[in-house]
């Protein structure tokens, strides 16, 4: 499971990053990846406009928005089962019994 970092944390970390300072003692510092560290300032950039890409709260949103239409094509199967049931559409095959068959 990956670490996470919280918001202030990164954040603090990404004010730095774009006034300069160098990564790698950076890193050392902060006991981050290096890579981790230029995977945020390239992610900052992309947010503040400075670089083309996705911005972060745009993945939040797409991600959202695809769980709802999954929620609802599960809702709508759920609905045409029902509707196919009660429209004598399909055979409701009762239970086996548990009970031994009579001889």
């Amino acid at each position: 499971m990956p670490f996470s970092y919280s918001v202030e944390f990164r954040r603090a970390a990404c004010e730095r990053l774009l006034r300069g300072e160098p990564i790698k003692p950076m890193a050392i510092e902060l006991g981050v990846c290096e890579a981790t560290l230029f995977r945020w300032k390239k992610q900052v950039l992309i947010d503040r406009g400075r670089t083309p890409g996705v911005k972060s709260y745009d993945v939040d949103e797409l991600a959202r928005a695809q769980r709802t239409i999954r929620e609802l094509e599960a809702e709508l199967e759920l609905v045409k089962a029902a509707s196919a049931l009660f429209n004598g559409e399909e055979v409701v095959r009762p239970k086996g019994s548990t009970r031994l068959p009579k001889r």
